[in-house]
């Protein structure tokens, strides 16, 4: 079963855990549906079902990408978070949600979130929900490199919205702009750089639905009709 480096989209979308009970799951007729994000850039447009981010991300999955496959994602993308921590600079942006204000921000990474989990397990929208036809949009604004990397802790336990410098939001449609191009990341890819468009798909796939306590599951997933 593909689960991608960081396994991030397994941990909002729950399956079996036991492999004897992984052919009845794929052999479920019992479909539920779950929202996906369409992404334009300077690359053009693509989609994505889990997280997309602008801003340290970008360099974070670049890094993440050289470590060693024997580590795991875990570790690779802690590692490569570290190490972006204290090279990365923070970027002056502007900022839309939906039909809301422009709002002038200066930012370590704005997380446009489908589900909770990026980065091999951090945290990042403990509110996001895959199947509610919302974003949950995290900003991470000037935080500095000490705190940066003091505060890694708070993104894998999800504790990191005591921060001041940390803003969450709701919306169907985001837009962030930048003078200067900053990278953008979609799934654990690289995919191009701002300006950047964010938009949900609300019921654009289907997944198997795994529930034995009744929870929406399954990484499994079709394209809708």
């Amino acid at each position: 079963m593909q689960r991608g480096t960081g396994a991030d989209l397994r941990r909002s979308l729950a399956a079996p855990r036991r492999p004897e009970d992984v052919a009845a799951w794929l052999t479920t007729d019992r479909w539920r549906p779950l929202d996906a994000g369409r992404l334009s850039t300077s690359t053009g447009r693509r989609f994505f079902v889990n997280v997309a981010d602008a801003g340290i991300g970008a360099e974070v999955v670049r890094r993440a990408a050289r470590g060693p496959g024997a580590l795991g994602g875990t570790v690779n993308f802690l590692g490569a978070a570290a190490v972006s921590l204290l090279r990365h600079r923070n970027t002056p942006v502007r900022l839309r949600l939906d039909d809301g204000p422009v709002l002038q921000r200066r930012i370590r990474t704005i997380a446009v979130a489908n589900g909770a989990y990026l980065g091999g397990a951090m945290r990042i929208a403990p509110d996001a929900r895959p199947d509610d036809g919302w974003f949950e949009v995290v900003t991470i604004g000037d935080v500095g490199r000490w705190l940066g990397i003091t505060s890694l802790p708070m993104l894998y336990r999800g504790t990191h919205g005591r921060l001041a410098q940390v803003e969450f939001g709701r919306a169907r449609r985001v837009e962030i702009v930048s003078e200067l191009p900053i990278g953008v990341e979609a799934d654990g890819e690289l995919a191009g750089t701002t300006p950047a468009v964010f938009e949900i798909l609300p019921g654009a796939l289907q997944v198997i639905d795994w529930r034995p306590s009744g929870i929406l599951s399954g990484d499994s997933a079709r394209v809708s009709d």
